[in-house]
């Protein structure tokens, strides 16, 4: 049994990269149906390792003396980006119909390639191969930022590839020295290892590029140029949340930093914090909750930094949450941009009685972010500040707190300019409504449901 489940574990791994490239010989009017047939594959091949991932079984397979492996933390990570994938690739069917056919395949390539490196960074054992795998999402997301290759579109991407890459690098030195330390490139040898504070600021920086933490947040903001499936891509299912992984994976579950690295804390939670006070007076929808992201990444980001059992366990819970609430409410802000035919929220208004779905998926998936009972996000949040307050840094709870009360009125802000107030004229057609307005209704009900079962 475990041969077979070990099997899957590398179809689970190889499934995203064959799919692309058999994407590339369908004609290019199916090939986002097709993209959607392979991640609804790959969602089958993470739900049937789900059981024996949290169990005692060890899953692994070995590809020329390199390891990959699947535990509960994999799966989390690799079950939530499979399942946003699909609800996106569903979405992206109904938002690029009437684009061409080029365009609908290279969306459906790149964003296979995308699902596939995230794969390959959570299963990753060797701390080589989870680099390549981290960089070649850093290239599928230029790829996709600058997507319809404007100049200006251009720029952003170039911007963000750069600094991601930057940050990448001087977390690759940081692996040079956790090899000195360790001996050992392989994470689960590594396993309560210590390492000093510089080697942990080495990697720490690659993860604020990456998860777009002051002071390299500001490409994600520009990002936002890109389509809204790439968006989405960008802050819900991949791109910003292999950081969080990384965090989680080396310093929540595998070495000990001999040293204080508050700092790093510190340092994200002010992100999390400024990244809100700019959403309160930002007009772009999608920048809004571009900060939006920043801001709640910070805080994970600081969480984890707590190296506390119960505030890594309640980052977990927000992870989930956060992936699903941004992920829907990406998708919704795509759907409002085609209806009012502009980005600026001071031009919407009263969707509240003319689309009660999309009222209804924003609503829920807004409340999730924010935490508010019984959505998940409320439950990652109360554990994450719990662990603060266990780990006894006071303060520091007190600014989490905060950061939360500004995502509220932010997000309470926009929700007022778009759904409620004076009705203004839409001009959205009926092509491609449907499976855009299911794929958002589905995201916010699975996050009910979720909070519904942590409940009980």
């Amino acid at each position: 049994m475990t041969g077979q489940y070990n099997l899957l574990l590398l179809s689970m791994l190889v499934l995203p990269f064959l799919g692309a490239f058999g994407i590339r010989l369908l004609p290019g009017r199916f090939s986002i149906r097709g993209g959607l047939v392979v991640l609804l594959a790959q969602l089958a091949l993470c739900s049937a390792l789900l059981k024996p991932a949290f169990s005692s079984k060890f899953l692994f397979i070995e590809i020329k003396g390199i390891l990959f492996t699947c535990d509960a933390l994999s799966i989390i990570f690799a079950l939530t980006s499979v399942f946003i994938g699909v609800l996106i690739y569903l979405f992206a069917t109904g938002y690029f119909v009437k684009e061409p056919a080029g365009e609908r395949q290279k969306f459906a390539f790149w964003g296979l390639v995308f699902v596939g490196s995230m794969m390959g960074v959570v299963l990753s054992d060797n701390l080589i191969s989870l680099y390549t795998f981290w960089e070649l999402a850093g290239l599928c997301s230029w790829r996709l930022i600058g997507f319809y290759r404007k100049d200006e579109h251009l720029m952003k991407a170039d911007k963000a590839f750069l600094l991601t890459v930057a940050g990448a690098g001087l977390m690759f030195l940081g692996f040079t020295y956790i090899y000195r330390f360790t001996g050992t490139l392989s994470i689960l040898e590594m396993t309560n290892k210590s390492i000093p504070p510089f080697v942990f600021a080495l990697f720490f920086l690659g993860v604020l590029t990456k998860s777009a933490t002051f002071p390299f947040h500001t490409w994600l903001a520009d990002a936002s140029v890109a389509p809204t499936p790439v968006t989405a891509f960008l802050h819900a299912a991949v791109l910003v949340k292999i950081g969080i992984y990384g965090m989680a994976r080396l310093f929540g579950a595998t070495l000990f930093v001999g040293g204080g690295v508050m700092w790093a804390g510190w340092l994200a939670l002010f992100s999390s914090f400024a990244a809100g006070i700019v959403a309160m007076r930002e007009t772009d929808i999608k920048k809004v909750l571009a900060y939006s992201t920043i801001s709640q990444l910070g805080f994970m980001i600081a969480a984890l930094a707590m190296f506390n059992p119960i505030a890594v366990r309640g980052i977990l819970i927000f992870y989930v949450a956060h992936a699903l609430g941004k992920g829907c409410l990406f998708l919704c802000a795509g759907i409002t941009e085609r209806m009012f035919g502009t980005k600026d929220i001071r031009a919407m208004g009263g969707l509240m009685k003319k689309a009660p779905a999309l009222t209804y998926a924003f609503l829920l998936s807004m409340l999730s972010v924010i935490g508010i009972p019984p959505l998940p996000g409320f439950f990652g949040k109360v554990e994450a500040i719990t662990g603060m307050i266990a780990g006894r840094h006071i303060i520091f709870a007190f600014m989490a707190i905060l950061t939360s009360a500004l995502t509220l009125l932010y997000l309470f802000r926009l929700f007022r300019y778009v759904f409620m107030g004076e009705s203004k004229e839409i001009s959205f057609g009926n092509a491609g409504f449907k499976p855009m307005n299911a794929s958002v209704v589905i995201l916010a009900t699975v996050s009910l449901l979720i909070g519904i079962f942590l409940v009980m």
